[in-house]
Order: C-alpha cells, then structure tokens, then sequence
C-alpha cells in the first residue's frame, strides 16, 4: 500500500461539502470498526472530535442511536452496534459548531484504514 500524502488528502477533503464528508466519515467509522475493532473505532473517532466516553454517548443519543446499545466491552472499551455508529457522527453535527473540522481530522489520521478499501 502506497502512503496517502497528508496536505493533499486534508486538501482534496476540506474541498468537499458536509454531505460528502459526513458520508466518507461514517464509511471510515464502519470500516475502521470492521478491521481493528469496535472499541478502536470509537477511541479513534472519540480522540479526533475531543469527545470523552460521555461526549460520544452524547453524540451518538442526539444522533439517533438508540441509548440502550451503547456499553462498555470486555477489555474496557465503548462499545456498540457497527451499523449504530454514524449516529456519533450526526450528534457531533448537531452538538459542534466545529464538527466539519474534526470530521475532516478524524478522516484524514486515519486515511490509511480508508485508503485500501478501493
């Protein structure tokens, strides 16, 4: 796998609208959970928006994750349903004035997971 430039890939996201970063990021946040974990997943997206495990259960409640789902996994890691997940990304919508940022931050760190989908 070839390494993605970083300025160029933040460059070619911060060029995209909200819609479409919102739609690479919650592909990102499934596909993330799908090859190193649930728990990863979340820490990963929790660390690029600064949301503590509260914020993250607050973003993903506002966003339409249903409250009941959300726990804690065997090795101390949030955990919920992979397809649950872009809910966070809703909620930080909703909740952050600068979410579009950290989205874009969030996509960009972990551009490899991404990268060798394709």
């Amino acid at each position: 796998m070839s390494e993605i430039e970083e300025k160029g890939y933040r460059e070619m996201a911060e060029a995209q609208d909200n819609r479409q970063i919102d739609t690479w990021a919650a592909d990102l946040f499934v596909d993330f959970a799908k090859r190193l974990g649930v728990g990863n997943a979340i820490d990963a997206f929790s660390r690029a928006s600064g949301l503590d495990a509260r914020g993250f259960q607050r973003a993903f409640l506002v966003g339409g994750g249903p409250d009941h789902v959300v726990g804690i996994d065997t090795a101390g890691s949030l955990a919920a349903p992979i397809f649950e997940l872009p809910k966070a990304i809703i909620g930080l919508r909703r909740i952050d004035p600068g979410a579009r940022a950290k989205l874009i931050d969030f996509l960009v760190v972990h551009r490899e997971v991404m990268s060798y989908t394709a």
